[in-house]
């Protein structure tokens, strides 16, 4: 699915993300961890060379002296200095130098430079940094796997689950067809056209649902047109099939131009005026047009916030036209894809819901 692969991605890029993260937050505890062991080294190293430059040691003296701090003079320094990387410190008098896992203590007078092997202090990597990584990796890649399976399964439910809608719709769709023709023989000229009218708005009825399927598992392409306002609310009315229209009043609507998926969009609208019919007190609802479309009906306010109203599946069970709770879901879901917003607001005993397309003009 689309939404899936999108989805995916996502998740992909913000693990990649927290990866880098990962390495740069590791590197400077890295660094930190050498450098407070090289500081302890060098400390140490700068008192011994103070002693020696104070009490002005020859290099028979700097050599015995540092025997004692179990140094061990370095026969033939050059391969060491010359293969060694940037001292760890270089000051006046001295440098400490660290190569092949130990600490040097390269001594420097005007008279003589002598290097000496620290057997005492050896220069061992922490491997800290390392665990803490490798455990941390570990967790990434266990959640990582986790989140990507729970995606595949709902996935598999998605399809699944569109495969038995799909398979019920299809199925539904031929007794409707037969009944539509048996319908044809009726005598009764009045009953006939009921019952005609009934399997039509069965058949529409299965038509928006598959549409509203679409909708609701991010599976639907928008076809945007322009069309005038009148024409949009007049075939939002008829798609509700009803035989009598005069419980619906129309006010202000417009001939201005609209971009809307036709079929989608008044399937949104006959959600709203089907809502505004079971649920007003007289079973009128009123169509305005202000700088937005507004339907206005008579009755108790809502009980939660409108939010509450677009999860799948709400209703309020306390009302005796309460459906399945999907009507303001699929409504919003049609008018998010049209970038649009609803509103509502309860006023002098109404309940006013208010598509908001005005920015897009």
């Amino acid at each position: 699915m689309k939404i899936t692969l999108s989805l995916k991605t996502k998740i992909r890029l913000l693990f990649a993300f927290l990866f880098i993260l990962l390495i740069l937050a590791i590197l400077p505890f890295h660094e930190m961890q050498e450098t407070k062991a090289d500081d302890h080294v060098v400390r140490y190293y700068e008192k011994l060379a103070e002693h020696i430059h104070k009490e002005r040691l020859s290099k028979e003296e700097t050599t015995q002296y540092l025997y004692g701090f179990n140094f061990r003079l370095v026969e033939n320094p050059h391969p060491i200095l010359h293969h060694a990387k940037h001292p760890i410190m270089r000051k006046k008098g001295f440098e400490t130098i660290a190569a092949d896992g130990h600490y040097y203590l390269h001594i420097i007078t005007p008279n003589f430079r002598i290097l000496f092997k620290d057997d005492s202090n050896t220069f061992e990597r922490s491997y800290v940094d390392i665990y803490l990584f490798v455990l941390v990796m570990i967790l990434f890649m266990f959640i990582y796997y986790l989140i990507m399976k729970n995606i595949n399964d709902a996935q598999e439910q998605l399809k699944s689950r569109q495969l038995f809608l799909r398979t019920i719709m299809h199925e539904l769709k031929t007794p409707i067809a037969k009944g539509r023709i048996v319908s044809e023989l009726i005598d009764d000229e009045k009953q006939k056209n009921r019952i005609i009218t009934i399997f039509e708005k069965l058949t529409h009825l299965i038509d928006d649902f598959a549409k509203v399927e679409q909708v609701v598992s991010n599976n639907y392409s928008l076809n945007l047109h322009a069309y005038k306002m009148n024409i949009i609310v007049q075939k939002s009315i008829d798609m509700l099939l009803l035989e009598k229209t005069d419980t619906i009043k129309l006010r202000n609507i417009s001939f201005e131009k609209i971009n809307v998926d036709l079929d989608l969009f008044c399937l949104a609208l006959k959600n709203l005026i089907d809502n505004g019919l079971k649920y007003s007190k007289d079973g009128h609802v009123t169509i305005e047009e202000e700088e937005n479309l507004l339907f206005i009906s008579n009755g108790e306010r809502i009980e939660k916030p409108l939010t509450e109203y677009f999860k799948p599946f709400h209703t309020d069970t306390k009302n005796k036209n309460h459906g399945m709770g999907l009507g303001l879901y699929i409504v919003h879901s049609i008018l998010q894809m049209h970038h649009m917003t609803l509103e509502y607001e309860y006023r002098d005993g109404q309940n006013i819901f208010r598509v908001v397309y005005s920015h897009l003009r």
